[in-house]
This record gives C-alpha cells, sequence and structure tokens, in this order.
C-alpha cells in the first residue's frame, strides 16, 4: 500500500509547503464539488464521491482520517437519488472506506495486531495492541445478535453496521495515532474547523436569539439542534481547559485562552438543560484531578466561572431565560419533560417483553409512535429515540447489551484513571485529564439525550475512546526512552 507523508500536516513543515498542499486540496475539492453539483440528480454523483475518497483512503489513511476531522462540522445529510437512503457526508464514506482499508491492512498483517513503525528514526517495528478491542468486540457483537427480536431484521442488520463503522472508529484512531506529532497534527486539523462551526453558529444564533430555545433558531448554522451543538462545544472546552489548568509546558496561552474564550461563548449560547448539567459536573470531575501545584489556575478558573454565571444571572435579557430553563428541568408539566418520561416508560415495556437481548438495534424507533401535542405535528412525523442512551441499549439490546456497554465504558475509564497516576508529563496527563472528563459528560447526557449514530457526536465519542489508549502508549513509550 502506497502512504504518502503527511507531514505538511506538522508545525515543523515548512510554511510554503503547507500552503501548497491547502491550495491544492482547496483546488481539488473545489473540482469535485463542481463535478457532484453538475450530476447531483444522477448516481454518477455517487461513483465520483466514491472514487474520490476512494483514492485518498487508499493512498494515505492517515490524511482522509485527518480530512474527516476537517469536515466534521460541516457535514451534509445527501439523499441517494432514487433511493430511500440518507449518507452523512462526506464523512461515513471516509469512515467505511477507511474501515475496509485498515481491515484489508489487518488481514495483510495475519493477526488482529497492529503493527506500526514508531521510531521512524531508527526503523525500528513496534507491536501495538489495541488494550479496549474486547469490550468493543463483544458491544458490536451484541449490535447484531439483538436483532433476533428485531419487528424489521433487515432494518436492524442496517443500521447495526453503520453504527458498528463509527465504533470501529475507535480501532481506527488507535492505529493512526502513533507519537506525539501525531496528535499535534491532530489538534491542527480539529481545532480550526470547530472554531469556526462554533462562531458561524453564535452569529446565527444572535441573529435569531428570539427563538433562541428552539430548534429552529439553527437554520442556517453547521449543527441542526442544541443538544448536538452544545455537547461538540463542550468537547473542545474541555480539551482547552484541561490544556489551560494542567499543561505548564512552553506553549502559546494566548491562542489558547482565544480558544477558551470562543467555546465558552458557544457554550453559553447553547440552550439544552442536558448539556449545562453534563459540563458543570464534568468540570467538577476535572477539577478533582488537579494536582496541588495547580492551585492558582483552579483558584483563577473558580472566580472566572463565578463572574460570568454572576453577570448571566444580573442581566435582565438572559437571567429570565435561564432561571425559566433550569427550573423546567423538574417540571412534570413541561412538554418536553414529559415526552421523556413517556419515552423511557416505552423502553421499560421493551425491555419487560425481551429482557435478554432486547428488541433489535433501531427497534424503538419503529415502534414508538410521538404524541403530536407534546412535540408537534411537523416532529412527530420522524422515528424519534428513547432520549436517553442508556435506556435505549436497555430496550433495544437488553441486560447482554447493558453489560457490554457497561464493560465498554469500565475499561475506558479504568485506564484512563490508572494512566492518571503514573503520567507526570504536562502535555499527556492534560490530554489524558482532558479525554476522561469527555467521556464524563458524555455519559452523563446520555442520561437526557441519544448517541445518535450521526457523525457529529458518534464520532468524537468513538475517537475519545481510541485516542487514550494511543495518548497512554506514546506517554509511557516516551517515559521509557528517558
Amino acid at each position: 500500500m502506497i502512504k504518502l507523508p503527511v507531514k505538511t500536516l506538522g508545525l515543523s513543515q515548512p510554511y510554503q509547503q503547507y500552503l501548497v498542499w491547502v491550495g491544492c486540496s482547496v483546488i481539488l475539492s473545489g473540482a469535485i464539488g463542481v463535478v457532484l453539483a453538475l450530476s447531483s440528480e444522477s448516481s454518477i454523483s455517487i461513483l465520483i464521491l466514491l472514487s474520490a475518497i476512494g483514492v485518498l483512503t487508499f493512498l494515505s489513511p492517515q490524511l482522509a482520517f485527518f480530512v474527516t476531522f476537517l469536515f466534521l462540522p460541516f457535514s451534509f445529510r445527501f439523499i441517494i437519488p432514487g433511493r430511500s437512503l440518507e449518507v452523512q457526508t462526506p464523512t461515513e464514506p471516509l469512515l467505511g472506506m477507511l474501515i475496509f482499508v485498515n481491515f484489508v491492512q489487518l488481514v495483510f498483517d495475519g493477526s488482529t495486531h497492529s503493527y506500526r513503525r514508531i521510531r521512524k528514526d531508527k526503523e525500528i517495528l513496534h507491536k501495538r495492541i489495541f488494550p479496549l478491542k474486547w469490550p468493543v468486540i463483544l458491544f458490536i457483537l451484541m449490535h447484531f445478535v439483538s436483532t433476533i427480536n428485531s419487528p424489521d431484521t433487515i432494518s436492524s442488520i442496517k443500521g447495526s453496521i453503520r453504527a458498528s463503522v463509527y465504533i470501529l472508529t475507535s480501532f481506527l484512531t488507535f492505529r493512526l495515532i502513533e507519537d506525539r506529532v501525531d496528535l499535534r497534527r491532530l489538534g491542527l486539523v480539529a481545532l480550526p474547523p470547530a472554531v469556526i462551526a462554533v462562531v458561524w453558529t453564535i452569529i446565527v444564533l444572535i441573529y435569531n436569539l428570539d427563538n433562541w430555545q428552539w430548534t429552529s433558531a439553527y437554520n442556517g448554522a453547521p449543527f441542526t439542534n442544541y443538544t448536538a451543538y452544545g455537547q461538540f462545544t463542550v468537547t473542545f472546552l474541555l480539551i482547552v481547559l484541561s490544556k489551560l489548568l494542567i499543561d505548564r509546558s512552553d506553549y502559546d496561552r494566548i491562542i489558547w485562552l482565544a480558544l477558551l474564550i470562543v467555546f465558552t461563548c458557544g457554550v453559553l449560547m447553547c440552550f439544552s438543560r442536558g448539556v449545562w448539567l453534563a459540563l458543570l459536573l464534568s468540570i467538577g470531575f476535572l477539577i478533582l484531578n488537579l494536582r496541588q501545584d495547580n492551585l492558582g489556575p483552579k483558584l483563577a478558573f473558580a472566580i472566572v466561572v463565578f463572574v460570568i454565571l454572576l453577570v448571566l444571572l444580573i442581566l435582565p435579557g438572559t437571567s429570565s431565560l435561564i432561571q425559566e430553563r433550569v427550573f423546567t428541568m423538574f417540571d412534570l408539566k413541561f412538554a418536553s419533560n414529559q415526552s421523556r418520561i413517556l419515552r423511557w416508560g416505552q423502553a421499560f415495556l421493551m425491555f419487560l417483553e425481551n429482557p435478554i437481548l432486547g428488541n433489535g438495534y433501531g427497534a424503538f424507533a419503529m415502534i414508538y409512535e410521538e404524541n403530536p401535542s407534546l412535540s408537534g405535528i411537523y416532529k412527530a412525523q420522524f422515528q424519534l429515540g428513547v432520549h436517553s442512551e442508556h435506556l435505549r441499549i436497555l430496550a433495544e439490546m437488553g441486560v447482554l447489551g447493558v453489560l457490554t456497554w457497561l464493560g465498554v465504558l469500565f475499561s475506558f475509564f479504568r485506564l484512563g484513571i490508572l494512566a492518571i497516576n503514573r503520567t507526570s508529563d504536562g502535555f499527556f496527563r492534560s490530554l489524558i485529564v482532558a479525554l476522561l472528563t469527555i467521556k464524563v459528560s458524555m455519559v452523563l447526557l446520555f442520561f437526557f439525550n441519544d448517541l445518535p449514530e450521526g457523525d457529529i457526536l458518534a464520532i468524537p465519542f468513538w475517537v475519545v475512546y481510541g485516542l487514550l489508549p494511543a495518548v497512554v502508549q506514546i506517554s509511557d513509550q516516551e517515559k521509557n526512552k528517558k
């Protein structure tokens, strides 16, 4: 397999070479976009898109992986002409092709181990084993086993395949992120589009400030609803926050402070109660993992948070909205709460019908019919989820599914907490704490919302899952070299 160098994404490469790479990418992307636009009403567009993605993936899997992050906040639903099938473009084709290419490579390697060159300077091959592989494999297996009881087996199998592609992103991340340079490249690729998407959404929300609390306020923004927008923003906010509070090495703190301001403003513009609650609790987890020598940043952070909350509660334009949103969290007469309670009740009833294997992946959306008086006529016509990822797994995959899900989470947190205790390097420690904190926020959010098998949340969730063991191994390797 040909592997083109991707060092143009690194900070150490000449600026001119980077500009050439960006220019060629923009021209090529524009050309492909024009061709797709001209052929959008025919199946030729699918062939062109898949061909371009396939060539990129086979030539350089790592570059294709980075391209996925470039387009992540701006991906869109592409309806295949003549078929009732939607594809999140270009992220889902990229992920699918990457999984296929890496599977072929594993077959040729002759084992399930990842043999990667991590000491490129001395041409030494090192065996890297994904430590979380068995919980992930068992969780994927339960997706397919549960389809036995599905009301529509074919649809459940299709959905399980799509979900498995996202889950396997954790394997993919671990294989492609090999050293500190790769980590910096990933940050360099992921942060700029995230900043652009969040700033874009903030501008749209300010323009639609009267409808701030409604999904319609996101018309014209990269995100479709406040939960996806909020958790996406929180993911990057926690990375930046952990970097500033823990990492004492030399880096440009002005840039990171600017990132903190952008993502903090982004979260303040989000109107999701679940996102707010998950963020506050996850920040508490982050603070607990600060060392005693981080007392100064900890105190400064507490003061800033207090001032921001005080200003929000004093401003007449925002205080009433925030108080109303917080108080409705426990109001059983609130339509959103009633809708959730009904869905959770239906999930328990489905669990009681098939408590061992569940009712099949996607079965809840097939069975449950939303009450139009609670969600509106427009929203009620769509197949909706449980509004709780943990209960969805309980209803659709039964006790065995929940046990594998808990195994996935437990193995992740166990690996991360053990790594914190033996990691002293500020760069790696801040990253490990950030990844754990992100997972805490997502797990808490999933008590009130689903993990949609769509790219905007599913990719960060499973990338974080694969990135943690990669960071831990890179940290241990550098520590052993000293």
